[in-house]
């Protein structure tokens, strides 16, 4: 999972912030990984310990959520559309090897589902598991590894 911070000393508080939860966060160019930790308690951490720094899917689901309101629910020959920002959520996590988009059909009615929940709640929080659970499939060929076995590059949770 990847933590983008808007500049290096907030980058040092999210690494701060992290460690002290117990977490091992690990500098890779512009992002900070943090391996096997879930996105939505890693973004709390950073909330609540003052970090300007955000879980990079977390803003990618917030865009997923905006164009979804934009859009006003006309989602007819969109397909293209929630998929492209489903794999963006996706890699921006750093998990597209792991994780790909389920089929067109079962993105819009999904993208469909959420758009009226989004209407119906006020803007309900849409968690990591339930957007997973939603949008994506587990791809066959993504081997997890056992806790502390190398991934391969680039790839983190």
């Amino acid at each position: 999972m990847r933590v983008r911070a808007p500049t290096p000393q907030d980058g040092a508080r999210c690494s701060r912030i992290l460690a002290a939860a117990g977490l091992a966060p690990e500098p890779s160019l512009t992002w900070l990984v943090v391996r096997d930790a879930d996105p939505d308690e890693v973004n709390a951490l950073l909330v609540a310990g003052g970090a300007q720094g955000r879980v990079a899917a977390r803003a990618a689901i917030a865009k997923l959520v905006g164009w979804l309101i934009d859009r006003q629910g006309e989602l007819a020959g969109r397909e293209r559309n929630v998929k492209a920002l489903v794999e963006r959520v996706v890699s921006d996590a750093g998990l597209a090897s792991r994780y790909g988009p389920r089929d067109d059909a079962a993105l819009l009615a999904s993208a469909a589902e959420l758009y009226e929940r989004l209407m119906a709640e006020g803007a309900p929080f849409l968690a990591w598991e339930r957007f997973l659970a939603m949008f994506c499939v587990e791809r066959p060929e993504a081997v997890r590894p056992e806790p502390g076995e190398a991934r391969s590059k680039g790839e983190s949770t």
